[in-house]
């Protein structure tokens, strides 16, 4: 390339009719898309020429504007191309790569792979796995003759554009981090009149990223034609669904320059994987085009998979290479993401998706779709027993009384006449047993039933009924929890109360029809919920008490701060056809569903706005440096000298003596003040955060956070004797939680409302 370009009198003449310079043929020799002719001529396309060139000769035969050029918005004329260079290793590691590209290669369609060790080019088998695969990326690729257009800048045209992406930001740059290995297989479509897979279930290793680099040239694969929707479509799905290894987190990225050649219900394909898939697909749809270009379709089919609870976006890059790095980066970080949450923090291993249950569309209705019944007239499937959580009897499970007949196991209604036993009080009889039966013994377990009641392990609760039904479907999808609808049935099997939600494992390990495993996996949840609704107690009466201390304040103003609650959760024990389960049932809340701070630090939008705004000296304090809390600065309290388990600390808060003006109080402060209020009132072994549920303002004035599923933060060192044991999930992060917390945490006025000291840092 570096050879003087000969030209002849024919070259000259073309050149000069069209305004074409001699060094544009240089450039096009150096940096266009390439491909050999059938006469071995070479063609290269480049700034909006075409420069047809003579190899052997090294001339110059002709050259002409290429009709797929931008006048006026060329990217070549606007930034230079970006070349990116193959990897290269010796030749024993080449033959290390080739071999490992074989054995994978060849085990391709089972997804059953051997993992390998590598570094650059050096591989070590190790032991056969089938649950060695940690994401699988299906790519779709369009490749029509609009992808030919070069107005891309920093690219010699679209589809060079998107090639280079995917070679450096989706492969390169991950390999070069360690957030992508060959345990991550990409697999890649291109999408023209037909569908083909031209990369299928390739690791990630270098070897897949100089085959990218191959195929920004045209010799590889030059677009052409239309680019239709629906075979590319079916062809990723036959792919997604090869893949029976539920560990293994998937992602589907589909790139495209415009409106789908054909037609078809193309969302309701990608809904149909995403209703399969769930929150373990991630999708991501990305226009290559012009603003004025038609996206509906792509959007459509990104809003469809969304309504299935699957990660899905739409990206509309301007036509440069750095926006489209940026999508394509946010891309991997969202699969880096997602095999985050699919990963055992404590085993380093994948944890595998439940994938016996059907997902239905958001908003679906409740009239529509199936509802399975657990009735105490059924015989296959009927409620066994009903679980709470106390605090007072050493942090455990107890079980509700069960006020159905213990004899025919008839709900005792009032209109029945029950009798509840009168030496175990943990039992009932309905009037009609009472003549058959007598009243005398007549409960099989009643000695058992008196000690658990003595013990505290058997309480009197108020449920609604001991029979439910439950919808088939699952309406929703957390990183932690599958959840569907169930309302509580009276004797006719007519639905009464409002509609709850039921909630259990998403993952295979706390589920699997093992009953101990289930309820292992619900005491997390009951432990970190029934606790933070003590915390919001303690909270809510340090507000009532405001009074005594501002006799000043006005009444309204006292009476109308937020107050804070969790929803009140149980267990509800079902048998279906002789197999124990339990689910975790609670209030359905109804309203803007809203993520007021998380366990990484993060605070609602609104929220840090709002506290970055706030005069700090005006509040009477300063805000120190960020940086770790500060240990050992005070003495460490012993267990004694805490009550209730060491949970609260038995002093009062007492909020500063200052003015106050309610205008300068915000509601949405109190969510971030309560996470301070717990980490304060623990004396810094807990923090309540991860706050999320609804705001809600009756129409007397009073205003409520109704919260649910939060996250506790356990300081390690701080609860080495009595709290060890206790386990609060995979999302406690103790004391890294804590310092994310104050590291974005600024205190406002409800934070010297309630009392709350400034948290001391140092850097």
């Amino acid at each position: 390339m570096n050879s003087s370009l000969l030209s002849n009198t024919h070259g000259r003449q073309r050149r000069l009719e069209r305004n074409i310079e001699k060094i544009d043929l240089q450039r096009a020799r150096r940096y266009g898309m390439k491909e050999v002719q059938s006469n071995g001529r070479i063609r290269y396309t480049y700034g909006g020429i075409v420069f047809i060139y003579c190899a052997e000769t090294n001339r110059e035969i002709t050259s002409f504007p290429s009709r797929d050029a931008a006048p006026e918005s060329s990217g070549t004329k606007n930034a230079k191309t970006i070349l990116l260079e193959k990897y290269k290793w010796g030749h024993a590691q080449a033959e290390t790569q080739d071999l490992i590209a074989h054995q994978l290669h060849s085990m391709s369609n089972a997804i059953t792979l051997t993992p390998f060790v590598t570094t650059f080019g050096t591989a070590t088998p190790t032991a056969k796995s089938t649950d060695s695969l940690k994401s699988h990326s299906v790519l779709i690729v369009d490749m029509s003759g609009s992808m030919r257009r070069d107005d891309v800048n920093g690219a010699r045209c679209r589809s060079d554009g998107v090639w280079m992406s995917l070679a450096r930001d989706y492969v390169k740059i991950p390999l070069e981090k360690g957030t992508r290995s060959e345990y991550d297989l990409i697999s890649i479509i291109v999408m023209k009149e037909d569908a083909k897979t031209v990369i299928n279930f390739e690791p990630t290793t270098w070897i897949l990223y100089n085959k990218l680099i191959d195929m920004r040239e045209w010799s590889h694969l030059r677009p052409s034609g239309p680019g239709n929707y629906l075979p590319a479509i079916d062809e990723a799905e036959r792919l997604l669904m090869t893949n029976s290894n539920a560990g293994c987190a998937l992602s589907l990225l589909f790139f495209s320059d415009g409106r789908p050649s054909d037609q078809g219900d193309f969302s309701g394909r990608v809904g149909t994987l995403a209703s399969k898939f769930g929150r373990r697909l991630s999708i991501s749809c990305v226009g290559m085009a012009e603003e004025s270009e038609d996206f509906s379709t792509l959007k459509e089919m990104v809003t469809e998979a969304q309504s299935y609870g699957a990660h899905a976006t739409f990206g509309k890059p301007t036509l440069d290479s750095d926006s489209l790095s940026n999508i394509i980066t946010s891309l991997a970080s969202s699969l880096t993401s997602s095999k985050t949450e699919m990963t055992n923090l404590r085993t380093g291993k994948s944890r595998l998706v439940r994938m016996d249950f059907q997902r239905e569309k958001l908003n679906t209705p409740n009239h529509i779709g199936d509802w399975t019944a657990y009735e105490n007239s059924s015989p296959r499937r009927f409620v066994r027993r009903i679980w709470d959580w106390s605090f007072q009897r050493g942090s455990c499970w107890v079980r509700i009384i069960d006020r159905r007949c213990s004899e025919c196991y008839t709900e005792a209604l009032e209109s029945m006449h029950p009798y509840m036993c009168s030496v175990c009080k943990a039992c009932y009889i309905c009037e009609r047993c009472t003549h058959s039966v007598g009243l005398v013994s007549h409960a099989k377990e009643c000695n058992m039933f008196l000690n658990e009641v003595r013990l505290g392990r058997m309480i009197p609760k108020e449920v609604p009924s001991f029979s439910i039904i439950m919808k088939d479907k699952f309406f929703g999808e957390g990183a932690e929890r599958i959840v569907r609808k169930v309302r509580f049935i009276d004797r006719d099997g007519s639905c009464f109360g409002d509609t709850m939600v039921a909630k259990e494992s998403r993952f295979v390990e706390n589920d699997g029809n093992n009953y101990q495993k289930q309820m292992n996996y619900h005491e997390e949840f009951m432990r970190t919920q029934k606790m933070a609704s003590e915390y919001a107690k303690e909270y809510n009466e340090t507000l009532d008490r405001l009074l005594d201390h501002f006799h000043v304040l006005d009444t309204n103003f006292c009476n109308n701060l937020p107050r804070i609650t969790f929803l009140e959760p149980i267990v509800i024990e079902v048998i279906e056809n002789g197999v124990e389960r339990n689910i975790l049932v609670e209030k359905f809340l109804k309203g803007e569903y809203t993520k007021f701070n998380s366990n990484m630090g993060y605070v609602n939008k609104e929220v840090d706005v709002l506290m970055n705004r706030t005069n700090n000296m005006d509040l009477g304090y300063e805000l120190d440096a960020l940086g770790a809390i500060e240990e050992g600065s005070e003495e460490e309290d012993s267990d004694e000298e805490i009550e209730h388990d060491g949970i609260f600390d038995t002093k009062k808060s007492t909020p500063d003596h200052m003015a106050y003006s309610s205008a300068n109080i915000k509601d949405a402060y109190f969510p971030q003040a309560f996470s301070h209020f717990t980490y304060e009132k623990s004396k810094k072994k807990f923090m309540v955060v991860d706050l999320q549920g609804v705001f809600t303002k009756k129409v007397d004035g009073t205003k409520c956070y109704e919260l649910t599923d939060p996250v506790i933060h356990m300081h390690r060192k701080k609860c080495m004797k009595k709290f060890s044991s206790w386990n609060f999930g995979r999302t406690n992060r103790g004391e890294k939680g804590m310092n994310a917390f104050f590291g974005t945490h600024r205190c406002t006025g409800a934070c010297k409302l309630l009392g709350l000291k400034d948290v001391k840092m140092q850097s």
